[in-house]
């Protein structure tokens, strides 16, 4: 790609509107519905976040997504640039599929498995992203720490509703 066929300014403004309304729509969705009052009745940690700041950490992320994703199609790497935004994008996917399988499914042992799984694509796009572009890959590294986070908030909350025999003896 050209530097004349590069994508401006007005693209990465559509991506950063277009990331708050998926955060946004996601967190709306889980805070109205019954997956709310499911929340409320699990066990959880002490150190679990509450209120707004798991929101806000969501919208925070996914405008590093959008930027990362801008940078990286931006990049001179040609088709490996590709290949990191298509990465990039299952992001995306990928966090929208988790918060249905675990909030949309109320099922603490799937809702874990889907975090891992989301985790390890994560440190795998992050590593292919970062040699497209080191600042995209950067921008990407908050989402990926917010996702440990999570990765261990999830197994946490799956073994203190240990109502399977998944979690066996943990």
């Amino acid at each position: 790609m050209d530097a004349s066929n590069r994508p401006g300014v007005i693209r990465l403004l559509i991506y950063m509107l277009v990331a708050a309304g998926v955060s946004g729509g996601f967190a709306g969705w889980v805070q109205s519905s019954e997956a709310a009052l499911w929340t409320a009745n699990l066990n959880t940690p002490d150190w679990t976040p509450v209120g707004i700041l798991p929101n806000l950490i969501s919208i925070l992320t996914m405008q590093l997504i959008a930027i990362s994703l801008w940078i990286t199609q931006r990049s001179e790497r040609g088709a490996f640039r590709f290949l990191a935004a298509a990465l990039t994008l299952g992001i995306v996917a990928g966090l929208a599929l988790q918060v249905c399988i675990t909030f949309g499914g109320r099922d603490v042992q799937s809702g874990f498995l889907a975090a891992l799984a989301l985790w390890l694509y994560a440190l795998f796009t992050v590593a292919i992203v970062g040699r497209c572009s080191r600042p995209a890959g950067w921008l990407l590294w908050p989402l990926f720490a917010w996702l440990t986070f999570v990765v261990a908030l999830s197994f946490e909350v799956m073994r203190l509703n240990n109502t399977s025999t998944f979690v066996g003896g943990l």
